[in-house]
């Protein structure tokens, strides 16, 4: 993992600031999941059960560098990513920004004086899903085959990582479960992290993916253009996803989404109305990510825990 960060996100650090970050313990990158950024505050460090203060005060000019550096010296290439508040680089590490936001027709058009970073590090851990995979698939002329599943936690509690995992299995296929084409709907580019049409995570050899998109039109275009067994998206919630999800049931393609959430409840009604989910995975507040707390399978009109 050490390896990796170095590679794919510190090297964008100036050199007086990666030095500082050479007295940080390989234990602690082994589960550090953010990399803090703000304005004449020290670097911090945000692992799964602590957060480590690195000895450098970051000034605005840092910030800055920074932002120009993961955007390769072409701020105007990812003037899109901007101004919806994050960017994402390769390895599919997403920054998020915070600053002064200019609204122009109740759009954020530009973020300004950026004062605060927030450097998501992405991980991939294969055969994190075979725990939930053993509780959600049925059984169907003697081959394994997931329903339309969805996978709800709080932020940082593994949820894409666990929705990367799934997507993989079902897409590789093996003795136990038939293969299936994904269509995979990624808008914040952080579950293949396509970089030059490349994926950088594995996401199984029947994965098509349509980066960048927001996750609506997305979804009605792989419908379209690719015909996939299944659609899968990260964080849904809007009015606009609720639609194209309705239109995919309507098409007979499956699902396999994740959202934000502590609870069943937390599913976007109308989708909960007509129980369009028969799996609901939760995830737990632990501080172990990918925890599974609970897991819901519909039986006949209601949802019954089974795990």
């Amino acid at each position: 993992m050490l390896q990796k960060v170095y590679s794919e996100i510190l090297n964008f650090f100036p050199i007086y600031i990666k030095e500082k970050f050479s007295n940080v313990s390989r234990e602690v990158w082994d589960k550090a999941k953010e990399i803090r950024i703000r304005n004449n505050k020290p670097i911090m460090i945000y692992c799964f059960d602590e957060i480590v203060e690195v000895e450098h005060f970051a000034t605005v000019e840092d910030i800055l560098r920074l932002v120009e550096n993961f955007s390769e010296n072409s701020l105007y290439k990812v003037q899109n990513e901007i101004n919806n508040g994050f960017l994402t680089i390769r390895g599919g590490h997403r920054i998020g920004l915070s600053g002064t936001s200019i609204i122009e027709n109740g759009e954020i058009k530009n973020i300004k004086y950026i004062s605060s970073l927030n450097i998501r590090i992405a991980r991939e851990i294969k055969g994190c899903s075979d725990e939930a995979l053993d509780c959600i698939l049925d059984n169907q002329n003697e081959s394994k085959i997931l329903k339309n599943t969805i996978i709800i936690s709080p932020p940082g509690c593994g949820k894409t990582t666990l929705l990367r995992d799934l997507i993989r299995y079902l897409s590789n296929g093996d003795k136990n479960i038939r293969p299936q084409t994904i269509g995979l709907v990624d808008e914040r580019s952080e579950i293949a992290a396509m970089y030059m049409g490349q994926a950088q995570n594995d996401i199984g050899i029947r994965t098509d993916v349509m980066d960048a998109c927001k996750k609506s039109i997305g979804m009605k275009l792989m419908i379209r253009s690719m015909g996939p067994d299944f659609i899968a998206t990260d964080e849904i919630g809007t009015r606009e996803d609720v639609d194209a999800i309705l239109d995919a049931i309507s098409s007979g393609i499956n699902l396999l989404v994740t959202c934000h959430g502590n609870s069943i409840k937390d599913i976007p009604k109308e989708l909960f109305e007509k129980n369009i989910f028969e799996n609901v995975v939760i995830l737990s507040k632990e501080i172990k990510p990918g925890n599974i707390e609970k897991i819901y399978k519909l039986k006949g009109e209601e949802y019954v825990s089974i795990y």
